[in-house]
């Protein structure tokens, strides 16, 4: 039987949504608050029922709410646990939500808000941490996220890689994915640098396809069960490599060219095509 392979188009109808504008209290080497700018702004729980109202009203799937982090690493999404919980009763919105070092009382609040899924950043090198979040914080503070969340009850947990976020290369990036094997996750979401204008990392080189297909056969050995996906946030300046990250693993693409499913096609792979965003797994 043919392999199935999901191609995420998440589109105009799953679009991100910032809590705190293009206000961060980091910056970032690899993002500066760039980021920030292309979401949509909802900095009180007031705003983000118009912004749900509006999506609602346009026939939008859902959407991701994030926003900038405070100086210890935290979203501070707890305070419109009401407000979100009043757009899963009255709308079919799916909401993911980007939450980084979030407290146990603020996870739990949040779980019971209805959000559907959480993407965690996971990383394996306090180095990175240090050097290019800027904060004083470990990996096993990013790790606490995941298993709090489970804990906690939340329905989709899903940890993202940033592959080759500490200036292009590869630095704990393998260590990252064996601590989630130690908790069976059951997705993982591997994204990569992106030298973005204006950051400090603007001209440094993406991770290259060997770099990526290494990280991806080190997820599945280790994570045999789990859905491997490679998400939207990577640099997509050669998109040759997709193929061959699909022959090494994944289970999933969100954007990819199409003559890379044109070449799925051709090879025999039953290609699924879907249009939520990829942590609604």
């Amino acid at each position: 039987m043919a392999r199935t392979v999901e191609c995420f188009y998440p589109g105009k109808g799953f679009p991100a949504i910032s809590i705190t504008g293009a206000s961060c209290a980091l910056n970032c080497k690899h993002c500066s608050r760039k980021y920030l700018e292309g979401m949509i702004p909802a900095t009180t729980p007031g705003d983000l029922l118009e912004v749900a109202e509006a999506l609602a009203e346009r026939g939008a799937s859902g959407f991701l709410l994030s926003g900038g982090a405070d100086s210890t690493g935290r979203v501070r999404m707890a305070g419109f646990a009401d407000a979100i919980s009043e757009i899963k009763s009255t709308t079919d919105l799916r909401i993911n939500a980007h939450i980084g070092l979030a407290t146990k009382d603020e996870i739990e609040r949040l779980v019971k808000s209805g959000i559907d899924s959480f993407s965690v950043d996971v990383y394996g090198s306090d180095e990175t941490i240090r050097e290019v979040l800027g904060l004083n914080a470990t990996t096993e503070d990013y790790l606490g996220v995941v298993k709090r969340l489970m804990e906690a009850g939340a329905d989709i947990v899903a940890p993202h890689i940033c592959v080759g976020v500490h200036a292009g290369k590869l630095k704990g990036e393998f260590a990252a994915v064996e601590s989630l094997r130690k908790l069976e996750t059951r997705a993982l979401i591997l994204i990569s640098l992106i030298p973005t204008k204006g950051t400090e990392f603007q001209s440094v080189a993406a991770p290259d396809a060997g770099s990526m297909i290494s990280v991806v056969k080190k997820a599945r050995e280790e994570l045999p069960a789990a859905r491997l996906l490679l998400g939207c946030m990577r640099s997509k300046l050669d998109r040759s490599p997709e193929f061959d990250l699909v022959t090494a693993g994944l289970d999933g693409i969100v954007l990819p060219a199409s003559a890379t499913v044109d070449r799925l096609k051709d090879a025999g792979y039953s290609v699924k095509k879907r249009s939520v965003c990829c942590s609604l797994v």
